[in-house]
């Protein structure tokens, strides 16, 4: 079968890789354009700490994972306890994560991805759909809703069309096969079109894995369809459609002594409770997600841009201590408006709007027996909606000044109603709306340096998954967390662009920090842990060795990182214990990486990477913690283009220095079970066609 497959993809086309492949050089820092708040500027004149992951950063590394080249950014921290199961924090937002992505708002373009619930199944997003990442850091209630991590925003990878230059249709095909060690397999096919007054992009892609542990097999399969149509003069409507289904086993966590004996066991079996092989623990999820955006612009002031978004997940997960079925129905509507307006050395704009989201949950539970539901625990109807108007102006004075000034505020409601109580009548919880104003200034010091500034108010409820975590209970009684956030960067660039930097010290002050916790039997909850103070130093930077058209070597280039972490908390008491003055659980004090790009005359490439992660706590008393590894991975290939054929071969190894560690940690576990083993030195190869 895989032979079979292997053949046809080499018959029929390949891999984006080759595309983006032709560009050499780092995208410089004057290149390089920031969307978020509303700015459409290029990052040296943005007055944001924004993090941008491009294709080509992508495809340094394996093809089916972003994780390794997130992980390169500072100040993101991305998570796999085992293939599928993702996590994802900015600036230690992990806290109240211990499964998906929780306290940060994703857009794809325009369109919310996020679910009203406060949770985005990251995990469903085909990496070969992604044209750039731009990663927000710090909290974006005032444009962007409830977070107090940052925001991510999810650019399509559809080519752009050009009504007055584009003169033909023009189609590209690419295909991608891949695999590796654990029973990798993956498969990537891609057709994209380009006329004149519309371009979309389709995608199938289809991963699946063995996986390193027992019981952490992956299969995943998406089909997607984005695209983008100029419908009139004043009108384009940009949409994504979605469909993926996705399927997961998750080993649970082992003690330290486990993982050293063997870390490629699941959770074993106790005389009390089954082990996650015994019960078949995973994770199933079916979701069709679409999304539309229309962009109508009323005259040369004036813009509207309107979004709506539906979604529904067919959830189930059999679990160590019982089976929940989840079913998830989202919808969301995001509307804004744009004045623009350049009166001499003064250009403004002005934006406003509102964004609205509702969704409705039933969750049911049972007990687990050996993968099967069986009697019955709780069903459950849940609800959440979210509705918040914002406003954001923007003065660039000349060349020099740029400021930015926004606010918006909150109404969170959800509803809950128990069926299998005696009372099972329907209840509601309203949570009090605060205003989120956010103010932000940028200095060019030259053509090349920039000194920017920013004071901003985050906002972030309890998501659904912590009202009613997965062992069944309800808690009414959390809070919103919320806090204030300030930041002062420097960033800049040689005239040459060889050296390019960025640099940003912030410091967050949290109050009623969300944290999970688990009872004795590891069932998970949440409290609020009273308050923490996080200070933090982010440091970037890329220096261009070798640039030139003639010699073997082509391009040379450096690239570093350095993530520096103070995070405490400041007044925490649970049962009679004080955790005030300790450490933030599960935040890793530095994170440094490097990387080396080369390219050469006869096609041939080299990407390798450096990741180190210091110690980090497990426990709020700070008694355990996880000991720091090193990470180093390469990729070697060749890149060949023959007329309008191009091929891609390569090969590649991951943790080549074989590090025993553990990449997701269940931080205050019960019975010490922190540590989720991530594979040993292992090796991935492929091919991709383009033309």
């Amino acid at each position: 079968m895989k032979t079979n497959l292997f053949i046809l993809f080499l018959l029929v086309s390949s891999n984006a890789f080759a595309q983006s492949a032709v560009s050499d050089t780092i995208p410089a820092l004057s290149e390089i354009v920031i969307q978020g708040f509303e700015t459409n500027r290029k990052l040296l004149e943005t007055p944001v700490s924004a993090g941008v992951i491009t294709s080509r950063d992508l495809q340094k590394f394996s093809t089916v994972s972003m994780l390794p080249a997130i992980n390169m950014t500072p100040g993101v921290r991305m998570e796999e306890r085992s293939p599928g199961s993702y996590r994802l924090s900015i600036r230690g937002s992990l806290l109240r994560s211990p499964f998906g992505v929780r306290n940060i708002k994703v857009y794809w373009n325009d369109i919310p991805f996020t679910d009203a619930g406060g949770n985005t199944y990251f995990n469903l997003i085909d990496q070969n759909t992604i044209g750039q990442i731009e990663i927000l850091k710090g909290p974006g209630s005032s444009m962007y809703g409830a977070n107090t991590g940052g925001v991510i925003i999810l650019h399509s990878n559809e080519n752009q069309f050009d009504a007055d230059k584009h003169d033909a249709d023009s189609h590209q095909l690419q295909a991608q096969v891949s695999g590796g060690s654990y029973g990798l397999f993956g498969e990537n096919l891609q057709w994209k079109y380009t006329g004149k007054k519309i371009s979309s992009s389709f995608t199938q892609s289809h991963i699946q894995a063995d996986g390193y542990r027992e019981n952490s097999r992956l299969r995943r399969d998406v089909v997607q369809w984005n695209g983008a149509a100029q419908l009139s003069g004043k009108d384009k409507l940009s949409w994504i459609l979605m469909y993926a289904d996705m399927y997961y086993q998750t080993p649970g966590g082992l003690t330290l002594q486990q993982m050293n004996d063997n870390p490629r066991q699941a959770r074993p079996s106790t005389p009390v409770i089954a082990g996650a092989k015994e019960q078949k623990a995973a994770i199933y999820n079916k979701t069709p997600f679409t999304g539309l955006s229309n962009q109508h612009v009323f005259n040369e002031h004036w813009s509207n841009t309107t979004s709506v978004t539906f979604s529904y997940t067919d959830f189930k997960n059999p679990f160590i201590l019982n089976y929940e079925k989840r079913y998830e129905t989202n919808v969301g509507v995001r509307t804004k408006f744009s004045y623009h307006k350049v009166l001499g050395i003064h250009d403004i704009k002005i934006t406003t709007g509102a964004e609205w989201q509702y969704n409705y949950s039933v969750i049911n539970n049972y007990d687990n027996k050996g993968g099967v539901a069986d009697a019955v625990q709780y069903k459950d109807k849940i609800g959440a909606r979210q509705v918040y108007p914002f406003i954001q102006g923007g003065w660039q004075i000349g060349e020099k000044v740029q400021l930015q000034a926004g606010a918006s505020t909150n109404f969170f409601t959800y509803h809950y109603q128990r069926l299998t109580d005696v009372d099972d009548a329907k209840k509601k919880k309203v949570l009090n709306e605060q205003l989120l104003p956010r103010f932000a200034a940028l200095y060019r010091i030259t053509k090349n340096l920039s000194l920017y500034s920013s004071v901003s108010k985050g906002f972030s409820p309890p998501s659904i998954a912590e009202v009613r975590p997965s062992e069944g209970s309800i808690y009414t009684n959390l809070k919103p967390e919320y806090g204030w956030n300030y930041e002062l960067g420097f960033r800049g660039k040689t005239a040459d662009s060889r050296l390019q930097f960025d640099i940003v010290a912030y410091q967050f002050k949290l109050q009623d920090a969300l944290v999970r916790r688990t009872d004795n039997n590891g069932a998970e909850y949440f409290v609020n842990a009273g308050g923490t103070d996080q200070k933090g130093l982010e440091f970037s930077a890329g220096y261009t060795v070798i640039q030139r058209n003639e010699g073997f070597v082509r391009s040379l280039q450096l690239s570093g990182s350095a993530t520096l972490n103070d995070f405490r908390f400041t007044h925490y008491q649970v049962n009679g214990k004080d955790y005030s003055g300790n450490a933030l659980t599960g935040v890793a004090k530095h994170i440094y990486s490097g990387g080396i790009d080369m390219r050469t005359a006869p096609g041939l490439y080299l990407f390798s990477s450096f990741v180190y992660t210091s110690k980090l706590p497990l426990l709020d008393d700070n008694t355990v913690f996880a000991s720091p590894y090193r990470l180093l991975s390469a990729r070697l290939g060749w890149l060949k283009k023959i007329n309008a054929l191009s091929f891609n071969l390569f090969a590649g190894i991951d943790n080549a220095l074989n590090q025993l560690y553990s990449l997701g940690n269940d931080i205050n576990a019960a019975g010490n079970r922190f540590y989720n083993p991530a594979p040993g030195r292992n090796y991935y190869g492929g091919i991709a066609i383009n033309f």
